[in-house]
């Protein structure tokens, strides 16, 4: 009996000694398991960021494309399809023929000078890249009296003026993309004009340039 309580006792001993090692490695193993997930959702969550950052430089792009392509679509310069048009400048005066010319931006030459023509209907110059159709207007102040009016005798020829904004601007469209601007040398024929093309155009440009 007395050697059997000692074994007990030994093993009793043996056991109060081995639990607070096992608390320790139990602990130590759950701080790791603890560790391991947290470093786990860490890369899962470094991973996922990675993902929506290449996601978000790529999704704009391709979503962008076929919005570029329809703008670009959009874009198309009708009058890129006229071709040029060469005029003859017999009676015209030099200053006449000197404003034409820098105001369309287009050749001239000795008796003649280029213009645009765009469906049959001529243009003193076009400006591809603005997608911009011009008009120039230079000696026309002296068809108009000391109040601004048109002299009777000039009456008819206003009319032609007229008839040809009316007909440039039926003929220059879409707009926009196309554009068309009318350019007065003067400023009384200027004021006159000005007011009767856009009362009927007013996306029509019409500017004083001396």
């Amino acid at each position: 009996m007395c050697g059997g309580d000692d074994s007990s006792e030994g093993e009793a001993l043996m056991a109060s000694l081995a639990a607070p090692a096992i608390r320790l490695i139990a602990t130590r193993v759950i701080q790791w398991l603890a560790a391991a997930t947290a470093a786990g959702a860490a890369a899962e969550a470094a991973r996922q960021r990675t993902k929506d950052a290449d996601d978000a430089k790529t999704t704009p792009i391709s979503r962008a494309e076929p919005q570029t392509k329809t703008k670009e679509k959009c874009k198309v310069c009708t009058p890129d399809m006229g071709r040029p048009f060469v005029r003859s400048t017999a009676g015209w005066s030099p200053i006449s023929i000197e404003y034409q010319a820098r105001i369309g931006g287009m050749p001239v030459g000795p008796g003649v000078i280029t213009e645009w023509q765009f469906s049959g209907v001529t243009f003193d110059g076009f400006a591809s890249t603005e997608c911009l159709l011009k008009e120039a207007k230079a000696k026309y102040d002296q068809f108009f009296d000391e109040f601004g009016g048109v002299y009777g005798w000039w009456e008819s020829s206003a009319k032609v003026i007229e008839l040809e904004a009316y007909r440039q601007a039926s003929t220059a469209v879409p707009r926009p993309p196309v554009r068309l601007r009318w350019h007065f040398m003067q400023p009384v024929s200027y004021r006159y004009f000005s007011q009767i093309i856009q009362a009927a155009f007013p996306d029509i440009e019409v500017v004083f340039q001396p």
